[in-house]
């Protein structure tokens, strides 16, 4: 049985840390910086997924085009939703690994019933696999051995 995307946010937590589209780009960098993440979901008043933020979208769209994170607002770097591709808590995490290599994303929102229910990072996906290779070694190297 292969593991969910709810099976990782189970262990790695569903917490997802927001911005609004009218913030600054200041205030996203200060609240990754904060946080040690590299990406914040951006939602709508009504708390509603309407993209993300993340160092790319701030570095490529932001500093790269020498614009000021002072003055420029989330909004005019943020990747909206519709370019995005999400996951929901049912789907494997080999989906993700799918998603996350195939189209080079490094975060997926993850959806239920059209709410932001956690995020996904390249990061948590590799940690997981790595994770799981490693137990099964254990096991076959008991197995070999007769420790088990």
């Amino acid at each position: 049985m292969s593991t969910t995307v709810g099976d990782l946010l189970r262990i790695k937590g569903s917490k997802v840390e927001t911005i609004t589209a009218s913030e600054t780009i200041l205030e996203g960098i200060r609240r990754m910086n904060e946080k040690h993440i590299g990406c914040l979901a951006v939602v709508t008043q009504a708390g509603k997924l309407s993209g993300i933020l993340s160092e790319r979208d701030v570095l490529w769209k932001v500093i790269a085009e020498a614009k000021s994170p002072k003055t420029h607002l989330v909004k005019d770097a943020m990747t909206p939703l519709k370019q995005m591709k999400t996951v929901t808590p049912s789907q494997t995490v080999e989906e993700c690994m799918e998603l996350i290599t195939g189209r080079r994303h490094r975060h997926l929102p993850v959806l239920e019933g059209g709410k932001l229910v956690g995020m996904v990072s390249i990061g948590d996906v590799v940690k997981f696999l790595l994770d799981a290779q490693q137990a099964t070694i254990q096991s076959l190297e008991k197995y070999i051995t007769g420790t088990f």
